[in-house]
């Protein structure tokens, strides 16, 4: 008699494989979401926290804050970034990298943080002064 060669798995066994992974996708999948939405979060922190940042180094120039006049208002959200102020967006711009004015953009309607966000910039016999009038919150429970 000739011994058969039997390889790979049979049918039942590949079924319970997918079963035991299917269950434990759909027992994994709340913490997973949970995970997804505070990254949201950090990211409209760490976005908002580079904007006052850029706008603190745009006010160490001279020329920005002559011509800044009293105040400018930005916000960023949905629509991207918005600055009342050409000087001072122009001057922001060199300072902000490229992937910020880009995620800026992204689209905000699965974020529990809701844009836009906005500070106000106002000029003092220091330079300039901001002041956050509406912040992402960075809220994990």
């Amino acid at each position: 008699m000739k011994k058969m060669n039997n390889k790979g798995f049979s049918l039942v066994e590949l079924i319970v494989v997918v079963l035991i992974m299917a269950i434990i996708a759909v027992a994994l999948a709340p913490q997973v979401m949970k995970w997804v939405e505070n990254s949201r979060k950090s990211n409209d922190i760490e976005n908002y926290n580079a904007l006052v940042e850029a706008a603190n180094v745009a006010g160490t120039d001279e020329n920005v804050v002559a011509a800044l006049g009293t105040a400018a208002t930005i916000s960023f959200g949905s629509t991207g970034t918005s600055i009342s102020n050409p000087t001072l967006q122009t001057a922001m711009l060199k300072t902000l990298p490229d992937a910020l004015t880009t995620k800026t953009q992204s689209d905000w309607t699965n974020s529990t943080n809701r844009p836009p966000f906005t500070f106000t910039v106002q000029t003092t016999t220091d330079g300039i002064k901001i002041t956050k009038t509406k912040a992402p919150v960075k809220d994990f429970s």
